[in-house]
């Protein structure tokens, strides 16, 4: 795939997670305000597809970030063709939802191994590109925040993305490089049924999921604005970060939330079914 088209654009964005609902939508909304857009995800068929839609405005790149090897591959690859890059954007992620006791080994790996670390070894592998005023967002989740039952894994690894989202803002910012992460309740996408068909947390009905258009337009303001966090519904940062104040009283509190977020689960799939 030639990469010269790219080098008349002044505005380069690297999208991860590219062929998942949110990333998909994103496209868009990058291409709006004139980027040039890496698309990188696993499934080759798929990121040819939205290729052919969006034509030279896009590039595809495979690299399963689970792997250490396709992501020092990728960064040469990109570092070959490119001078600067202004927007670096992790919308990869998966979980597996289900009893921390059951989940093989196989699945803790992987589970880390997309959320946390492949994005922090391609943040370390495109940092010499990062130009002044760039961003770096990583889509995290309110479950880096507020513990997620039967989910274990996928909020230990939110909670490190974090750590991770906010020391790197310290040290970067200097450097006029600046870090955002984003705090989404659930997001309406076949992440979310995929999860729900596995056992997902009903925590996630704390609020109706989310349009992934709204989501898409935060992740725009963070591009401009260079916020460190931003929280979708916004009052859901402030609940849930008062009630870790007394991480104690969530374990009493869980089994009466979670029959308020069962009834919304099952209005969610009735909507669903007739839509």
């Amino acid at each position: 795939m030639n990469l010269n088209i790219f080098k008349q654009s002044n505005k380069i964005a690297v999208l991860t997670g590219a062929t998942g609902g949110l990333g998909k939508k994103l496209v868009s909304y990058l291409l709006e305000e004139h980027y040039k857009i890496i698309m990188i995800a696993r499934n080759l068929a798929q990121l040819e597809q939205i290729s052919l839609h969006y034509g030279d405005k896009v590039i595809i790149r495979i690299c399963d970030i689970s792997h250490l090897n396709e992501i020092q591959y990728l960064c040469e690859d990109i570092k070959k063709q490119f001078h600067h890059i202004n927007a670096l954007i992790h919308c990869a992620g998966n979980i597996y939802p289900g009893s921390f006791s059951n989940l093989s080994d196989q699945l803790i790996l992987n589970q880390l191994q997309v959320n946390l670390n492949g994005a922090i070894f391609l943040t370390k592998g495109l940092l010499p590109l990062m130009c002044k005023k760039s961003s770096i967002v990583f889509i995290n989740s309110l479950g880096g925040i507020f513990p997620l039952k039967d989910s274990a894994l996928y909020s230990a690894s939110k909670y490190g993305l974090r750590g991770f989202a906010l020391a790197l803002a310290m040290e970067l910012r200097p450097r006029k490089i600046y870090v955002s992460s984003i705090f989404p309740g659930a997001i309406d996408t076949q992440m979310l049924h995929n999860e729900m068909q596995n056992g997902g947390s009903l925590l996630n009905f704390c609020s109706p999921p989310l349009e992934p258009e709204i989501v898409c337009k935060t992740i725009m303001k963070a591009l401009k604005k260079k916020g460190l966090e931003y929280y979708i519904p916004k009052w859901s940062g402030l609940q849930t970060k008062l009630l870790m104040l007394k991480p104690y009283f969530i374990l009493r509190l869980i089994p009466f939330v979670e029959k308020f977020c069962e009834k919304r689960k099952k209005n969610w799939q009735k909507n669903n079914l007739h839509s």
